[in-house]
């Protein structure tokens, strides 16, 4: 695994960290733990988060976790949450264009998470493939961003990532 330079939190992870209790959720509680003593934010996420973690609490009239999910997100300092803004969208149509089978919503974590030069992107959707290359030509002009690494959740990979964060 490549050194961790920023990791994207997709909306999934969160649900798992807030809603599970098993070996999982302890794992990414302990990463947002090792990521608050960081003095520049490791961790990224789209204000587009919010609004998927809500929805379940909302049908269930969760006032709790909408409260916990609203104040984790919005008032972290170590987790920096970034707009969906007019070159975020730009960027998702590019991804779409190259990528058939992205959705609206992935194309908008993706384009955040590369716009915010994140090196990994840490999910569980499995319609997320596990890298994506931005490049496209606009006005003669070929644009590239970095490449972006997918990674899973799973106890392996969530484990290596808390010991090379830990180094």
């Amino acid at each position: 695994m490549s050194e961790f330079e920023r990791i994207y939190l997709d909306t999934n992870i969160f649900i798992f960290a807030f809603e599970e209790k098993d070996e999982r959720s302890q794992l990414l509680s302990r990463l947002f733990a090792l990521s608050s003593d960081r003095t520049e934010p490791l961790l990224v996420t789209s204000e587009l988060t919010l609004s998927e973690v809500l929805v379940g609490p909302y049908q269930d009239a969760d006032d709790s976790l909408i409260d916990s999910y609203d104040g984790f997100i919005t008032d972290s300092d170590w987790l920096e949450v970034l707009p969906v803004v007019r070159p975020t969208l730009w960027y998702a149509a590019v991804l779409r264009s190259q990528y058939k089978k992205l959705r609206l919503p992935d194309a908008i974590h993706l384009s955040t998470a590369i716009g915010a030069n994140c090196s990994h992107f840490l999910t569980a959707d499995e319609g997320i493939k596990s890298s994506y290359n931005l490049s496209h030509v606009r006005y003669g002009v070929t644009k590239n961003a970095r490449s972006l690494s997918v990674i899973r959740p799973d106890e392996p990979t969530l484990t290596s990532l808390l010991q090379s964060l830990a180094a």
